[in-house]
């Protein structure tokens, strides 16, 4: 029988990765060399450079990599950025990477801007010596506004780092005190307009809703603000507690209030008066929780996940996708610079090979956060059909009205882009599902989510009724 909600739960997700089991690296040093194919070109692909630091870490973060004070007594910043260029150096010289087209650079963490001035000219001297840059390379910088001085935005000013993204969360100082963020409001406005003036535009903020202490009046005031900053790129993103974290002991001990029920008329209503600002900004919603203006898309995003491209990851904590294979490196620094000092890349967690299928599953999965899948481009990277191959899949989408055909492409209703995720979830491969071995595995914690989701049954997100029961309406 269906119901009139078109599956049990709804999803939420941060993000998502495919294949998510990830298991520890039996191969050693030889992975590379034995397993991966270094010597073909792969046509497009995208850099993530890691600066694994955190100032402090946020209550609520479960991401946290490593405390780094300003004053460095052990030098660690310096150690770290050694390392990490010498496997910059190294990375580089296969011809996957140095003959095909690098499309962006996404310098994250952690926290990218954490470095030192000299630091970060050093990182981007290497970047662009041993990557092959071009003036349409685009170059993000992650990170806090606090970390920029007068001499560090003069530096970004007129370094080839042509994109900004700031995780301001919000411009309320006191919701920022609740979820400890090392974000300050007046910063994050300073450090905006300052870049602004030096002539740096594309800016991307990420803000959260339905923080602890959070309410529709301080979200309205936190978008109103966005709109006097004239930013070009927007992130939101449903706060989440991660179990273990010390915002889910303060919450459950009484000392920080509970967030509203997800499904509750308030944070319904936040999402709406998102996309209303956005809109009136000249904003266009183009993928999952992504808002920019026209010009302004996030590559990096558009060739990691639109067009699936190869991403390399460097520096710890670090993840990658070479050859149909996800690979990581441990978030351990100290371990991570005696590996590359010893000469040798850091593999410490690999998936599985993907197959054909699971490949097309991937790019589907990724393609769809964009809302929509073109046939012709699906039938140009397979040489199948989209119907062909996922069908049946898609005619339950189709009776459930989570997507509608047109002649070119399948596309999300407003009900699918509300049910994203569960649409998301009905490509994953059933033998990926119920995998509960996988959580025993040390795991990238952003990983982990996705990792639990899937080790539990697809028939709390995806529903038990047999697919031609649920076609038999059509």
């Amino acid at each position: 029988m269906i119901t009139t909600e078109p599956y049990p739960e709804k999803c939420y997700l941060p993000f998502i990765f495919y294949p998510t089991a990830m298991w520890a690296n039996q191969y050693g040093n030889s992975f590379v060399d034995e397993h991966l194919d270094m010597q073909t070109p792969c046509g497009d692909y995208v850099l993530y450079v890691s600066i694994p630091f955190c100032r402090v870490r946020c209550k609520g973060c479960p991401y946290f990599v490593d405390l780094l004070t300003k004053a460095d007594p052990k030098n660690k910043e310096m150690a770290y950025l050694d390392a990490l260029i010498k496997d910059i150096h190294k990375w580089s010289q296969y011809p996957r990477w140095s003959q095909s087209r690098l499309r962006a650079i996404y310098i994250g963490g952690g926290t990218g801007s954490i470095l030192t001035t000299a630091n970060l000219k050093r990182l981007l001297d290497a970047l662009c010596e041993s990557f092959p840059v071009t003036k349409t390379t685009e170059i993000t910088l992650e990170g806090n506004a606090r970390d920029y001085d007068d001499e560090k935005l003069d530096y970004v000013a007129n370094s080839p780092i042509n994109r900004i993204s700031l995780g301001v969360q919000s411009f309320d100082p006191e919701v920022l005190k609740i979820v400890g963020s090392p974000h300050a409001a007046e910063a994050s406005e300073k450090v905006i307009r300052e870049l602004q003036k030096r002539g740096i535009v594309n800016i991307q903020l990420d803000m959260m809703y339905n923080m602890p202490g959070h309410n529709i009046d301080v979200w309205r005031r936190d978008l109103e603000k966005l709109k006097e900053l004239g930013i070009t790129h927007l992130t939101i993103y449903l706060y989440r507690i991660h179990e273990g974290t010390p915002q889910d002991k303060l919450i459950k001990e009484g000392r920080v209030p509970e967030m509203a029920d997800r499904e509750s008329p308030m944070v319904k209503m936040m999402y709406r008066e998102a996309r209303d600002i956005a809109k009136e900004m000249g904003f266009e919603l183009y993928m999952h929780n992504h808002f920019c203006k026209p010009g302004f898309r996030n590559i990096y995003n558009d060739y990691n996940l639109e067009h699936v491209s190869d991403t390399l990851g460097i520096g710890a904590g670090a993840y990658s996708l070479i050859d149909n294979y996800r690979i990581g490196t441990s978030k351990d620094v100290e371990e991570y610079i005696r590996t590359i000092n010893e000469g040798h890349h850091m593999i410490t967690t690999i998936s599985e090979k993907m197959d054909r299928l699971n490949h097309k599953e991937r790019y589907i999965m990724f393609t769809l956060q964009y809302f929509r899948i073109y046939f012709s481009r699906y039938r140009e990277r397979f040489g199948s059909e989209l119907m062909g191959d996922f069908g049946q899949i898609i005619l339950k989408l189709l009776h459930k009205k989570l997507v509608f055909m047109a002649e070119d492409r399948i596309e999300m209703t407003e009900l699918g882009k509300e049910w994203f995720l569960n649409v998301v979830l009905e490509f994953v491969n059933p033998k990926f599902w119920g995998n509960k071995s996988s959580r025993d595995e040390p795991n990238w914690s952003m990983n982990v989510v996705l990792v639990d989701l899937l080790a539990d049954n697809r028939e709390r997100w995806l529903g038990s009724v047999e697919e031609k029961e649920q076609l038999s309406a059509v």
